[in-house]
């Protein structure tokens, strides 16, 4: 005879799945996004970016960077990251950076979680070291916040860049700020790194705060003091909608 679960194991389990599905939505099988990049509000080209979700739940994404004028000639600078998306978002497997023809500045980062080693090839060399759970690489933590609690105060995660492994602490500073972007308005979750150069966040998104939390609008603060931005300027589907 077949014995079921208790109330309250029940209850736990209930309520785990709630609280998950209250802090996101599930990201749409297949997303485009279109940037524009400036440097202190000079257009230095755009950013496509492709994210893709098969029948089993793997994730496929690519964000090419693409210069106009004289940075066109660095050539494209594309991310590439694989992974699995479970209960608490992204999960990553394998990523890759690539800038043009200069293959000296390729790097290729592989996740072993079955044995928690990040494995990185960067210059020649190979290094390995220990990684924590909901490890994200450069391109896949943009798309983690989806999947995060905007109840708490902090988003912490670490991340890997191909060249670095660090934690990364990002503070809620506002949870409805009006933005204008290529025509479309949208309320947005503004987050900021705590780590700063020269006295300014080194990194600042603005979230899209209704169907998916998706970045509007990025902004990084430049070790030379210049500022970059990268805004939303098309998108494969309407991200006010209900």
């Amino acid at each position: 005879m077949k014995r079921s679960l208790p109330f309250k194991q029940w209850l736990i389990f209930f309520l785990f799945l709630f609280s998950s599905l209250a802090y996101s939505k599930e990201l749409p099988s297949i997303l485009e996004l279109k940037y524009e990049l400036t440097q202190n509000g000079e257009l230095l080209g755009t950013v496509i970016e492709r994210f893709l979700i098969d029948e089993k739940g793997k994730y496929h994404i690519e964000s090419a960077t693409k210069g106009i004028g004289l940075y066109a000639l660095f050539g494209d600078r594309v991310l590439t990251s694989e992974g699995s998306i479970t209960s608490e978002g992204l999960k990553p497997k394998h990523f890759e950076l690539h800038q043009g023809s200069n293959t000296s500045k390729d790097a290729i980062v592989d996740f072993d979680w079955d044995n928690q080693i990040l494995i990185t090839r960067y210059k020649g060399s190979e290094t390995k070291e220990n990684i924590e759970n909901k490890t994200q690489d450069l391109i896949s933590y943009l798309y983690q916040f989806n999947y995060e609690n905007f109840d708490e105060s902090m988003i912490e995660f670490a991340a890997a860049t191909g060249k670095k492994y660090k934690k990364y602490q990002f503070k809620i500073t506002d949870k409805k700020v009006v933005l204008s972007s290529a025509d479309m308005n949208f309320e947005t979750y503004l987050v900021q790194s705590l780590a700063e150069k020269d006295g300014k966040p080194e990194t600042q998104i603005w979230l899209n705060n209704k169907l998916y939390k998706l970045p509007i609008r990025i902004r990084y603060q430049e070790k030379n003091g210049a500022t970059l931005e990268q805004n939303l300027v098309q998108t494969n589907i309407d991200l006010n909608g209900l």
